[in-house]
């Protein structure tokens, strides 16, 4: 069984809540980023794939952060990760920033994300091998990390008949890696990167500022320039309040990760 809830609903914490307390064995809750243009998040890796092979024995609830004005203020998976332990910080950081394990209810492990869904869905079904003799291992030969022989040297391509090589001709050797290797027409020379900002500056804060400190002046600017404060002005101050909103936002996630340990 799968579940999606929204940032955006107002009733996120207490569905969240609600759905940690009534799920009976073991249960999966982490956040994910959604936008129009992507894909549900339950048929993403590595949930889609965990609901086909495990979905007997693992239910699933995803928190999507649509990032919204309308929810910037919620932290769900925040909120969860402080009822759930009270008195640890890093616990509490770590269950609200990796993905969550419980069972009955209660916390089980959390299994952190790394690079790729694939190399998340292999430390998952670890982890659930490990809670459930109904989950197998899996293969420690596909770990994530682990060297592998490296493949045998190409020998160069053969010249084109008639003496006429590909460069000659302006073709070349389609391989099966093109359509990763190659991107797509109009994106081969990136843009330029805008100037990162220091996110401590952005929240106008010290480096090295309590936790909890640090939390209520991000709190306060978010509401300071919430998009609602110029509902009444032209639309290129609404852009702009989402524009700075954003900034706040992406700032603090930096500075939560390095005073909670995670950088």
């Amino acid at each position: 069984m799968q579940w999606v809830l929204f940032f955006s609903d107002r009733q996120v914490r207490e569905q969240l809540f609600a759905r940690v307390d009534s799920t009976r064995g073991l249960l999966l809750v982490t956040g994910v980023r959604h936008g129009a243009a992507m894909r549900p998040p339950e048929a993403r890796e590595p949930f889609a794939t965990l609901e086909r092979l495990h979905g007997d024995v693992l239910s699933q609830v995803l928190v999507a952060d649509e990032g919204t004005s309308d929810g910037m203020w919620r932290d769900p998976l925040g909120d969860l990760g402080d009822r759930l332990h009270p008195g640890s910080r890093d616990d509490a950081y770590a269950a609200s920033t990796g993905y969550l394990l419980l069972r009955d209810g209660r916390p089980a492990a959390v299994v952190r994300k790394r690079g790729t869904p694939f190399e998340d869905l292999w430390f998952l079904q670890e982890a659930l091998s490990k809670l459930t003799p109904r989950v197998p291992p899996p293969d420690p030969a596909q770990r994530p990390g682990r060297r592998r022989a490296e493949p045998a040297p190409r020998s160069p391509p053969r010249p084109a008949s008639g003496g006429t090589n590909a460069r000659a001709t302006g073709t070349r050797e389609r391989t099966g890696w093109d359509d990763e290797a190659t991107p797509p027409r109009g994106t081969r020379v990136p843009p330029p990167a805008p100037p990162r900002k220091d996110p401590w500056m952005v929240l106008g804060i010290a480096p090295g500022t309590p936790l909890d400190e640090a939390r209520k002046a991000f709190r306060a600017l978010v509401v300071q320039y919430h998009p609602d404060k110029v509902a009444h002005l032209a639309p290129e101050f609404h852009a702009l309040a989402e524009l700075r909103t954003r900034e706040i936002l992406d700032a603090w996630e930096e500075v939560e990760r390095a005073l909670s340990g995670g950088a």
